[in-house]
């Protein structure tokens, strides 16, 4: 039995909300049956890590290979009915186990500062689609920073980070090492948590209210060494993120921005690498499936949290990942124009939580999150008044 054979069996409609990803899981349906022939067996977060797609997704489609016998599911692990193999190295054989394959280590000195991020986690904000927050890990926290520490790009510098739900900024400002650490949110909740942490622990963390569509205030441009930012992985998101950061950059070559994108849940798109060359900056580094995006029990059906039990009930969740790129500027970089709108940062999983608010534990509780009520009225009007026009 072939690929296609394998594709033509299956029903999409059971896998995606909507079918505008249609031919991207198609293929990751193939990514997912060539894996496991290479690596004789897998488990679903290793199939979320190193393959793709949306963990919601993938299981539904896992559940429907099984249910159609081309796999087989056994002692937590997916095997191939076929078991013919085309190698007798295994992918796992030749990934690094230690780093996980993220080129640096956070078991070592940095292991304290995880502990103590996995603390201030317990007081970071409830996520919520309306401003399009969906939280890295603690070890994708801590391996930031330790990538920074690695490049030499946190040591004595100034570093902005462009949105900060994941909090991030903690773990930097734990290690002591930078001269400044400012971070930049729309989200009152996010800052006020951020403050409040850097104040019990004296992390020197300041905090700046931004809605990025307006202008940054002045005495922050030109003024970092470092940013970071972790915008929708749309285009235009991506543009106003990095415009952003590059305005705040100190002028000349030699600054570096680190941003996320190639989600795993979409397709790749040669637009991101055309914007940043417009930008004139250099792409220095990109490391595959870096940023591990947390688990939220709220985005599960109850049918998938079924599915979770049934093929995952004691792993280690991931949604998805992104890559983590590294840029650096030249004496030609700057931002480039592009006509940004509100509506052009809504993204799918906002326009779907604003049709069932219920979906969104945050929009849920009316009376204690005003700021995002009130965020979330202003997008609904925008929607409705485009749809007019």
């Amino acid at each position: 039995m072939n690929k296609k054979d394998y594709t033509s069996q299956i029903d999409f409609s059971k896998v995606m909300e909507s079918g505008d990803n249609l031919a991207f899981y198609i293929e990751i349906t193939n990514n997912i049956i060539d894996y496991i022939r290479n690596n004789k067996s897998a488990t679903f977060q290793e199939i979320t890590k190193y393959v793709g797609g949306s963990d919601r997704r993938v299981i539904r489609l896992l559940d429907q290979l099984v249910e159609l016998k081309i796999l087989r599911f056994y002692r937590k692990r997916f095997f191939l009915r076929d078991t013919l193999s085309f190698t007798n190295f295994r992918i796992s054989d030749v990934r690094c186990n230690f780093c996980d394959s993220k080129i640096v280590n956070i078991d070592g000195k940095l292991k304290s500062v995880r502990s103590f991020v996995e603390g201030a986690l317990m007081k970071r904000p409830t996520p919520t689609f309306i401003f399009d927050q969906r939280p890295v890990n603690a070890d994708t926290i801590v391996r930031r920073v330790a990538y920074l520490l690695l490049k030499g790009d946190a040591q004595d510098k100034k570093i902005a980070l462009i949105g900060d739900d994941d909090l991030t900024c903690v773990a930097l400002a734990k290690t002591g090492v930078a001269r400044e650490v400012v971070v930049f949110d729309i989200d009152e909740r996010v800052l006020e948590s951020i403050e409040s942490i850097s104040q019990k622990y004296k992390l020197g963390i300041k905090v700046v209210k931004q809605d990025l569509l307006k202008n940054t205030p002045k005495k922050f441009h030109g003024y970092f060494d470092v940013f970071i930012t972790d915008p929708t992985p749309t285009l235009k998101p991506l543009v106003l993120f990095t415009n952003r950061g590059l305005e705040m950059l100190k002028k000349g070559s030699g600054k570096i921005g680190y941003i996320s994108l190639y989600p795993s849940h979409m397709e790749k798109t040669i637009d991101f690498q055309k914007v940043l060359g417009e930008m004139n900056v250099l792409i220095t580094d990109l490391i595959p499936a870096f940023n591990q995006y947390d688990f939220l029990e709220f985005t599960y059906t109850p049918s998938d949290l079924k599915l979770l039990k049934k093929y995952a009930a004691n792993e280690a969740k991931i949604s998805f990942f992104e890559h983590l790129m590294r840029i650096e500027t030249t004496d030609a970089s700057k931002p480039i124009k592009m006509e940004i709108s509100r509506l052009d940062l809504v993204g799918r999983a906002t326009r779907r939580i604003l049709d069932d608010p219920s979906k969104d534990p945050v929009l849920v509780d009316k009376q204690k999150h005003k700021s995002i009520q009130k965020a979330a009225s202003t997008i609904q009007k925008l929607i409705k008044q485009n749809e007019r026009n």
